[in-house]
């Protein structure tokens, strides 16, 4: 992998779908977009080679990897195998621009606290989907979590972190205190802040008790990599997290760690399969029972809704229903949606006989696709952090363009013109580059009939 990789906005792109080809055959699922900044950090942060296998090829991977290398580490790939060592890294300070780049860049901070005793980062990338203004993400769990291990920091206007620290403490945090709401633990601040927590607790002195931490797979792959890492993480029986750092002597020479394949990708896929094909529609991937496993609250609904679905080690095959049923859901932290599968949820309601609700507690404002799927001839209402979809009532206008002001909002638009007779087009699919490696060619393999055009229409040249 070369160093220079493109860390500016992205050009504009514009995706044009033929719709009414349906989809069939079978596609690939890529690595967990999720688990991948934060199993980086760790190995950043515990100095061990990481060999990284089922990565994917996206915005993410590439930023990182160029943060990795300025800053004097060295990062190749080869094929799905990404390997990582940060050994020869020499500064706390990272560029801005490309840190800026995306959104899980602050989870190296903790790692660069440790080695550097300062971090500089940008941490006010990623897809504009907070409530701030501009939809800026929210950054003070940050700041305040590292504060609690004993550093000094602060974000800045323009959404710089800036932390100092002569050595991290272990400490004992309530990780509810990140919620909008404890017994139903909403918000958005959750799970990036037990994230980062682990980052510190795993070069803290001392130990760390992370009480009622957030627990989904990139939680749990965390974990693990940092076990692999050499620190000692327990759970205790009331859920608590129990971390101690290793010693410089039980660093493990090398970290290997495969991914899972990516659960919100999955879940993409099952939307186009309901919606656009006309046959059994196969999911290839990695450990896709342990998606299916974590996905348990989406596939309750996909269940509820009418879609049928096989499941084995390597594939989820899934059957276009003849009829969708509307549903009542709620999108928060605990053993629920994921916040990134709403859209998708509400695309597939709008094929139901009948009304859909769907509440989201995560990122209240995550509704930015509405709009655009109405314009393609949806019925949908939002009211706070309430969706009213009314159906059956799914894509059918033709001849429209629309926009996807974020990355899941891009997908679930290309996913509706799949099905509308005609042609659309769909601007803002540079998004789409920070989590899917190949969903525009995995759809024309599929049988779509789509195009990925430069802003002035003409063809895209990568």
């Amino acid at each position: 992998m070369t160093a220079d990789v493109h860390t500016k906005p992205p050009r504009p792109q514009m995706v044009a779908v033929e719709g009414g080809h349906p989809l069939r055959g079978a596609v690939t699922v890529s690595g967990f977009k999720h688990s991948l900044v934060t199993v980086i950090a760790a190995a950043v942060a515990t100095n061990v080679v990481l060999e990284l296998d089922n990565c994917p090829d996206i915005t993410e991977t590439r930023v990182l990897s160029t943060l990795i290398q300025q800053s004097g580490g060295s990062v190749a790939r080869q094929a799905q195998r990404l390997t990582v060592d940060p050994s020869q890294m020499y500064t706390g300070e990272l560029d801005e621009e490309t840190s800026g780049a995306i959104h899980g860049a602050p989870y190296l901070a903790p790692a660069l606290l440790h080695r550097f005793g300062k971090a500089r980062i940008c941490v006010d990338g990623g897809c504009r989907i907070g409530s701030a203004a501009g939809g800026r993400r929210p950054s003070e769990h940050y700041v305040d979590v590292l504060q609690q291990f004993g550093a000094a920091a602060e974000v800045t206007s323009d959404g710089i972190l800036l932390s100092s620290a002569r050595g991290l403490t272990g400490c004992d945090i309530d990780l509810l205190d990140y919620t909008g709401d404890r017994f139903g633990r909403l918000g958005n601040l959750y799970s990036g802040a037990t994230k980062i927590a682990l980052l510190a607790a795993s070069v803290a002195s001392g130990t760390t008790v992370l009480r009622h931490p957030y627990q989904k797979a990139d939680v749990r792959d965390l974990i693990q990599a940092l076990r692999n890492s050499g620190a000692t993480v327990d759970e205790r029986p009331d859920g608590a997290i129990v971390v101690i750092a290793p010693s410089s002597l039980s660093h493990p020479a090398r970290l290997q760690h495969t991914l899972l394949s990516d659960v919100i990708e999955t879940v993409t896929w099952v939307a186009a399969g309901a919606t656009a094909a006309k046959e059994p529609f196969t999911i290839r991937g990695t450990a896709m029972r342990r998606v299916q496993a974590e996905l348990r609250a989406e596939f309750e609904v996909f269940e509820r809704m009418g879609i049928q679905v096989e499941g084995s080690d390597n594939a989820i095959v899934v059957y276009p229903p003849q009829r969708l049923r509307p549903v009542a859901i709620t999108v928060n932290h605990h053993a629920s949606i994921f916040s990134d599968s709403q859209p998708f949820l509400a695309l597939l309601a709008s094929h139901a006989a009948g009304g859909s609700i769907i509440v989201e507690h995560v990122w209240p404002d995550r509704f930015a696709y509405v709009s655009e799927l109405n314009r393609l001839g949806t019925s949908m209402k939002v009211a706070g952090s309430t969706l009213s979809v009314a159906g059956p009532q799914p894509p059918t206008a033709a001849g429209f363009q629309v926009h996807g002001a974020d990355l899941r909002a891009a997908a679930v638009l290309v996913l509706a013109a799949l099905t509308v007779q005609g042609r659309t087009l769909i601007t803002g699919t540079e998004h789409l580059d920070r989590g899917y490696s190949s969903l525009i060619a995995s759809l024309d393999q599929a049988g779509a009939k789509i195009a990925t055009l430069g802003p002035n229409g003409s063809p895209h040249e990568s």
